[in-house]
């Protein structure tokens, strides 16, 4: 069997290296000239940079865990607390904001305590504002919760859904809250991603490298057509197999094979965010990522890529941090140290090293969003040698690890 996997992200990777150890034929296709997708990286005048966010590797998935450090052992790996950060007010407020009241002003803490206990009254809302006072109660919201979010989606949020944060956003318990109001202790406990791992030397592309290890890869390849002919698939009317496993972005496949209308439309009316990040050196720091809520600031986050290892800054006495900005590049990104609007002056971005852009970022839970996938997603499961996989493949806001697991049990489920 000759199987092709389109795309080598995180996901396509994980597939075609598991078939390929299984003993198939498999060939991975890939526009880019290296591997990783939104998971590469690259060192810039020697600082580490993660040009698409910072991918990092954790999981509650044994399976996941044991499979990567399989490929590349545990001793190359980092091990990291995560010390996250949040800007506010002209503090640093720890990370979750719902845990870290007793960093707040008297006056503040008071209204979100208060507000917070008396969360969750009456029905729970469908869309994403609303249920983001109905769970937090109306300080948090106002505060953090809603100009974050804003920020980061650049999407209004009373028009998307609710069900997608569930395991993304942390949702600490009334009981939790109380607790460390009491015991003044900010410290996170049992939160999505408070404990992770990151490659010591060559970022989260060592991983990448690894798994593409020993796959037969074709760089630089654009799948422009894609057709099934006496049941086999054939790409760009060249090569011909007998299974396909796309991670090809949806809004790609109209373009490359031909869809029922019905399908397009579902297709055209996905929604998604697209990212530019920016590596900046900085004063040395030993938070991992800060996020900034206000609207003050173009920004919504800094993740500290020198944080990650100890081999991110080449510079004794400084950090580096990749800033992010929702929407489309900038016109000038290097001309974006001289704005006083991007990021607040005492974090000390000065100097821009490098930046990236993104088209494909963040998949947004619009409410029109599940009618849209399950119908596109029925059409594709009528054939079972033509296979969706990945974030954008899927249409699935998973991280790095869930997108592994995606592609393990795709395989299972194939039964190859």
């Amino acid at each position: 069997m000759k199987i092709a996997v389109l795309g080598a992200g995180v996901s396509g990777l994980t597939a075609a290296r598991i078939l390929k150890d299984k003993g198939y034929e498999v060939v991975l296709f890939e526009k880019n000239s290296n591997p990783g997708g939104l998971a590469r990286s690259r060192f810039t005048d020697g600082f580490l940079y993660d040009p698409h966010g910072g991918h990092i590797l954790n999981s509650k998935h044994p399976e996941v865990m044991d499979w990567v450090f399989s490929i590349l052992p545990e001793d190359n790996w980092q091990f990291t607390q995560r010390n996250a950060k949040i800007y506010f007010g002209g503090k640093f407020i720890s990370y979750p904001f719902e845990l870290s009241l007793c960093e707040l002003d008297t006056e503040d803490a008071v209204e979100c305590v208060h507000d917070f206990i008396l969360a969750q009254e009456g029905p729970e809302p469908d869309n994403f504002r609303e249920w983001l006072t109905w769970n937090f109660g109306n300080g948090i919201a106002k505060r953090y919760m809603i100009p974050y979010n804003e920020k980061i989606w650049a999407y209004p949020l009373e028009d998307m859904e609710t069900q997608w944060m569930r395991g993304k956003m942390p949702l600490p318990t009334k009981k939790e809250m109380i607790r460390s109001m009491i015991l003044n202790d900010p410290k996170e406990r049992k939160m999505p991603h408070s404990s992770f791992y990151y490659p010591l030397h060559g970022g989260i592309q060592t991983m990448v490298n690894a798994i593409a290890k020993g796959v037969h890869t074709r760089y630089g390849f654009c799948v422009s057509h894609i057709e099934k002919k006496n049941n086999k698939w054939v790409i760009n009317n060249e090569e011909e197999f007998d299974r396909i496993i796309s991670t090809i972005p949806l809004p790609v496949l109209p373009k490359v094979m031909d869809l029922p209308a019905s399908v397009s439309i579902c297709i055209s009316g996905l929604k998604y965010n697209s990212l530019t990040t920016v590596l900046f050196e900085c004063p040395q720091t030993d938070i991992t990522w800060l996020y900034v809520p206000s609207h003050e600031y173009k920004s919504h986050r800094v993740g500290y890529q020198s944080t990650l290892t100890p081999y991110g800054c080449p510079v004794e006495g400084k950090s580096c941090g990749a800033l992010e900005i929702i929407g489309q590049q900038p016109e000038n990104p290097v001309l974006l140290a001289e704005r006083n609007d991007i990021l607040p002056e005492e974090l000390g971005f000065t100097r821009v090293l490098d930046y990236e852009f993104t088209e494909y970022a963040y998949v947004i839970h619009d409410k029109d969003y599940r009618k849209n996938v399950t119908e596109i997603r029925n059409y594709f499961n009528e054939d079972d040698s033509f296979s969706l996989l990945g974030r954008w493949g899927t249409w699935n806001y998973k991280n790095m690890d869930l997108c592994m697991l995606d592609a393990m049990n795709l395989i299972k489920e194939l039964k190859l």
